[in-house]
């Protein structure tokens, strides 16, 4: 038994790898936070190891309280998003490169930060889409994940529309110097390609892993959340205690949702010939390379789209959060 044990716990890691890479590509690098990361001890040992802990993390909670819709996935993936407010401090005091918030704050909270970030960016590309793609990847899926995993016209174009304006962000985040955007986009999907072959076999249930990976993570969040709030950028720590009180109550209020929820199960079925799969995660992939690549050689029409694309996601996060909050009261109470 205990060399089983030993056996699974080492196999969760190449898998581990693969979806911290994934969290680190539609997170990180399609935001043009990161570039070619994979170069950078300090992303290495801090912003590749938050994503991975945190998309395991949550990804963990999900499975072993069975609520694995996509629904619920946002909802976990909101509280991911949180993490702006204790160790970057991005919901209170705006963007590293920023004076402060964008548009000013309301309740101490940022603003267009906060909505962005926490109602679209990280439930959407941190958490949903590293899913979805491994489940892709691997050719295996939660049932419930099966319809949005069904191709279409219509979607297949929004996810295109959506991967071309996100070039306009890798673009600008690397100063719009191609060959740096090219490392960080091809450079990180190589990693993923590689890391792919090596655990291709293990699909999401070998993210349900016992309670000492478990409590290894949750270590890991611990020491990370506290050591970064005191040590990391101090002078952005709140002076007041309003942001605190309207952070702490949206987590109380995210976890009330999460509460009410009902399960919906960890079943995995095989991915079908008219659902994505890892060829069309190949072509897609493509999108936002050429995307980013003609942004580079246009930068002021670059930066219009990059701001038009910015406030459009923000307004699409808030309405994403209002529709599975009202779906989730709803199935619940009415």
């Amino acid at each position: 038994m205990i060399k089983e044990r030993k056996r699974t716990r080492t196999e969760t890691v190449l898998p581990a790898l693969l979806i911290g890479t994934l969290s680190m590509l539609f997170a990180e690098v399609f935001s043009g936070a990161s570039q070619a990361w994979f170069f950078n001890p300090l992303s290495l040992l801090l912003a590749f190891p938050l994503y991975m802990a945190h998309t395991l993390f949550f990804l963990w909670i999900a499975l072993r309280l069975e609520k694995t819709s996509i629904r619920q996935l946002y909802l976990f993936g909101t509280i991911f998003g949180l993490y702006e407010s204790w160790i970057t401090k991005v919901l209170w005091a705006g963007y590293m490169d920023a004076t402060g918030p964008g548009m000013g704050t309301l309740f101490g909270i940022a603003i267009p930060e906060f909505p962005v970030l926490v109602f679209f960016w990280h439930p959407i590309m941190a958490f949903i889409m590293p899913v979805l793609a491994y489940e892709a990847l691997t050719g295996r899926a939660i049932s419930t994940h099966g319809k949005i995993l069904e191709k279409g016209r219509k979607k297949t174009a929004a996810i295109i529309v959506l991967l071309a304006a996100i070039g306009t962000f890798i673009a600008n985040g690397n100063q719009f110097n191609i060959l740096s955007v090219n490392l960080s986009v091809i450079g990180t999907l190589l990693i993923v390609l590689g890391l792919y072959h090596l655990s291709r076999k293990k699909d999401l249930k070998v993210f349900g892993f016992g309670r000492l990976g478990f409590g290894i993570v949750t270590a890991y969040l611990t020491l990370l959340y506290v050591g970064s709030f005191f040590l990391l950028f101090p002078g952005r720590i709140p002076q007041t205690p309003v942001p605190y009180i309207a952070i702490l109550a949206f987590y109380a209020i995210l976890a009330g949702l999460i509460k009410i929820s009902g399960k919906t199960g960890t079943r995995l079925v095989p991915l079908k010939t008219g659902q994505y799969s890892k060829k069309d995660f190949a072509k897609l992939a493509a999108v936002p390379i050429l995307s980013a690549n003609l942004a580079c050689l246009m930068p002021s029409i670059s930066i219009s789209i990059l701001f038009i694309s910015y406030l459009t996601l923000t307004a699409i996060g808030m309405a994403i959060f209002a529709f599975v909050a009202y779906k989730t009261l709803r199935q619940r109470y009415f």
